[in-house]
């Protein structure tokens, strides 16, 4: 169930920019079936090998330039699919878009996570010291005695 939320807006703004792309403005001939069609797999690839396995090990940037390279991949692969050609302007245009919005999406999730961590994540004055009240000071003893 937690994968469904962000299938959901990662599907919508994938479907808008290829629907728009591919089959308005850059290549006209693209039935809207087929746009949607390509638009599920950039989806799940994007979702699975981006956000499920590079965005934890590599970060927000390498993640988006990661995605533009999937999606660039995929949209090349698809030519044969869609039975005309995809110009490498079209693929190009399509996956920064898309990879723009990735970045996007990535800074709206972790607005979204911060918000709900930062009470849980603040480390109390014992935990940040190793269970001691006071940071350790040399200082202070010295005056003491």
């Amino acid at each position: 169930m937690e994968h469904i939320r962000p299938l959901v807006i990662k599907y919508i703004y994938t479907a808008a920019i290829t629907m728009i792309f591919l089959s308005h403005l850059l290549i006209p001939a693209v039935p809207l079936g087929s746009s949607l069609i390509i638009a599920l797999v950039v989806t799940a690839a994007l979702y699975f090998a981006g956000d499920r396995y590079l965005l934890q090990r590599f970060g927000t940037l390498l993640t988006t330039v990661g995605n533009f390279v999937i999606a660039a991949i995929i949209l090349a692969l698809a030519g044969p699919f869609l039975r005309q050609p995809v110009g490498a302007g079209a693929i190009l245009a399509t996956a920064a878009t898309t990879g723009v919005a990735e970045w996007v999406y990535y800074r709206y999730i972790r607005s979204e996570i911060d918000i709900g961590e930062k009470e849980e994540s603040m480390a109390s004055g014992q935990d940040f010291f190793d269970g001691s009240e006071a940071p350790p000071d040399g200082g202070d003893e010295d005056q003491e005695q």
